[in-house]
């Protein structure tokens, strides 16, 4: 059984917690950002992050936020030692040689079939299904029924909207956005949003401080 913090106490905070619940572990508290509420949650004690209690040194964080850059700014919050749990849901069917790194959420029903990276503080939600020879960046989220075919490279903190399916050998780059039921046959830029099918962008944020 592991000892863990969960740090938001929104709804994948809570989707989190009952994946923790049935792979047993012990959930010691929730952690909010100040102007938040303290209420308890489902009987578990929630402390501001900057009050937080250390007297459970041997509890791993996870961050269950849904805003990519929100969570990189927590991992730079809570610093460099700290330790990181993943959380991999019992439902999940994962084939052989899939790597998942420290930090990420695998909520639900999800397939991933072989030779998948998942980077760190990554969100994929249920439904989704990922093919062999993908690779999904560091802070990247996967909407609920995404659909990457093989060799799909997700870039560091992009955000693919429900039901999203993107093409073989399809590059989507860093922090961009794909909309809930586009269907992307060619390389986002990193930083740009794409709607519809096909799709297409429509505007590109700058990266600047994130």
């Amino acid at each position: 059984m592991n000892s863990v913090k969960i740090v938001g106490a929104g709804a994948l905070g809570r989707e989190v917690l009952a994946a923790l619940r049935v792979l047993g572990d012990e959930v010691r508290c929730f952690l909010v950002e100040p102007g938040f509420a303290g209420a308890p949650i489902r009987g578990i004690p929630v402390q501001q992050i900057e009050q937080r209690d250390d007297t459970w040194g041997d509890a791993r964080y996870v961050l269950a936020v849904g805003v990519n850059d929100a969570r990189l700014r927590l991992t730079q919050t809570l610093g460099e030692t700290a330790e990181y749990a993943t959380v991999i849901h019992p439902a999940a069917v994962i084939g052989p040689y899939v790597e998942i790194a420290a930090g990420a959420m695998i909520i639900g029903r999800v397939s991933m079939t072989t030779d998948i990276g998942i980077g760190r503080h990554s969100l994929i939600n249920p439904g989704c299904n990922i093919s062999h020879d993908c690779r999904v960046g560091d802070f990247a989220s996967l909407g609920p029924g995404v659909s990457l075919a093989g060799r799909v490279t997700i870039e560091e903190g992009a955000n693919l909207g429900v039901g999203a399916v993107v093409a073989p050998g399809v590059v989507v780059g860093a922090w961009s956005t794909v909309g809930a039921g586009a269907v992307v046959i060619r390389n986002v830029e990193p930083g740009a949003t794409v709607v519809g099918v096909p799709a297409r962008p429509i505007v590109r944020r700058p990266l600047q401080g994130v």
